[in-house]
């Protein structure tokens, strides 16, 4: 026989599954930092509960529980007995104290235990064993008035880390027997199969070979992935026009999603993840080695100086990435910033308009500028079986950099003109305003003086804005001599 006696629906408990018997409450409120800890951890919803087993122990690692939603209802059952009469079957009395809905679990592993001790030997001959001391009370002062801790000199140094290991989650994995190419022998290896992204990635160097044909499963994915024959037919078109690219200008000139891009290029180029052709993929049976036209599709890798005055324009390519898969709204100031940098997915640097990111890896030839495409045709033409150098390619020393400083100075006359354009625009539009403001004055005057001072001040106003726009050209001169420093 059971009752219900109560029930409190709005009273809610906080669960913490403690990892062990407790028997005292407050020792075990110690292990956990004291209640004011407890409840620091309760009213927020990211940090993790810390128990210590020895709260006393500066050198004692922490287990940490996690908060998971859990609902759970706490009872309260009291069992009544009959003394006298033993056959009688006893009653039972539930109260429902209240509930929770979330609750502190210690499943994580708890990081590497190292106790302060030391080694010392039981005797003066040296040949005894030694056994180990627990020094904790000599490594650490008694009070804050303990002066003297810093006078003595410890015999041993104990430095510990503050972490042994970076994670405390357990990993699973599994493993798979891959049979040998003879079959015979059977290896053990990871369960996790190399994609298609790494396929066919060289090493540039000049001795090797470079591959003439895809391998045999490339072609094979292409079906697995639906790839149409339209789609591949595109991106070969696209190498047989050009044998070197980037993976942005494949995108952009095919007009293919990411995901079919990754599984088609190993199937009609290679990938270099080094050399001059770096990050590049290059057609199967082409040796830009051999040929002297492939310095216009060598990699330059140009990289933002962040300077006053640059840094609100061009940003990361992950953080414009972000806002643009999560459609944030752009502000005006943002908007009118856009029309003066080239948008993130444009494979190509203009001379009018800024680069995409703060980061860019583009062939020479993406750089439409015709101080710089001059620059490449002046090279000399090598002597006939001459071969490129392993590190600058087809191009002289220090070329990357005369081709980064012509490009640092159009930015810096880009955004020069950007900020007199911005502060002519800003004067036209005050103009109505100081016109309205004057007229108002006019009409508000009452005496022959005032209408004099009004004469004076708008024979003294060009002068002003001239000494104005004088002030405002040599802030934005001083601004770019230290960008291109």
């Amino acid at each position: 026989m059971s009752r219900q006696l109560s029930f409190n629906p709005q009273k809610e408990y906080e669960m913490v599954e403690y990892p062990g018997k407790v028997v005292n409450p407050e020792r075990m409120l110690a292990t956990l930092g004291g209640i004011i800890n407890v409840s620091k951890v309760l009213g927020d919803e990211v940090k993790r509960l810390a128990l210590r087993f020895h709260p006393e122990n500066a050198y004692n690692k922490p287990t940490f529980g996690d908060c998971t939603e859990k609902t759970g209802v706490l009872l309260s059952i009291t069992v009544r007995r009959h003394k006298k009469d033993k056959q009688r079957p006893p009653e039972y009395f539930v109260r429902v104290l209240g509930h929770c809905s979330r609750s502190f679990t210690f499943d994580s592993l708890c990081d590497f235990q190292y106790l302060p001790m030391w080694s010392t030997p039981k005797s003066d001959n040296a040949q005894t064993a030694s056994e180990l001391t627990y020094v904790l009370d000599q490594l650490k002062p008694k009070d804050s008035a303990d002066l003297d801790f810093f006078k003595r000199r410890h015999s041993q140094l104990l430095s510990l880390p503050e972490l042994f290991t970076h994670v405390d989650v357990v990993y699973s994995g599994s493993y798979r027997l891959d049979a040998a190419e003879d079959g015979q022998q059977e290896v053990l290896g990871v369960m996790t199969k190399s994609t298609y992204d790494n396929q066919d990635v060289i090493s540039f160097n000049m001795a090797d070979i470079f591959p003439t044909q895809p391998d045999a499963h490339n072609l094979k994915r292409l079906k697995v992935k639906y790839v149409s024959d339209e789609q591949f037919a595109s991106v070969k078109r696209l190498f047989d026009e050009c044998p070197i690219w980037t993976r942005i200008a494949l995108q952009y000139e095919s007009g293919l999603t990411s995901d079919k891009l990754k599984c088609i290029t190993p199937s009609v180029a290679f990938y270099f993840s080094n050399g001059p052709w770096r990050t590049l993929y290059v057609r199967y049976g082409y040796d830009p080695r051999r040929d002297f036209n492939s310095r216009f599709y060598q990699t330059f890798d140009f990289r933002l100086r962040f300077s006053t005055g640059l840094s609100e324009f061009v940003y990361s390519k992950k953080f414009v990435k972000q806002r643009k898969l999560a459609n944030v709204s752009s502000a005006p100031t943002e908007e009118r910033a856009s029309d003066l940098v080239q948008d993130i997915d444009y494979p190509y640097f203009d001379e009018h308009k800024l680069p995409r990111s703060r980061q860019c890896m583009l062939r020479y030839s993406d750089v439409r500028m015709h101080k710089i495409q001059e620059m490449l045709e002046k090279i000399p033409t090598p002597l006939t079986g001459a071969v490129c150098n392993e590190r600058t390619g087809w191009l002289p020393p220090g070329f990357d950099a005369q081709v980064r400083q012509v490009v640092c100075a159009t930015i810096s006359e880009l955004l020069r003109n950007h900020y007199r354009k911005e502060h002519l625009t800003a004067e036209v539009e005050a103009v109505p305003q100081a016109e309205q403001e004057e007229d108002e004055a006019e009409a508000d005057a009452e005496d022959e003086e005032t209408q004099e001072e009004d004469m004076e001040l708008e024979e003294s106003q060009p002068i002003s804005q001239s000494e104005q726009s004088e002030h405002v050209d040599t802030d934005i001169e001083q601004l770019f001599d230290n960008m291109t420093r």
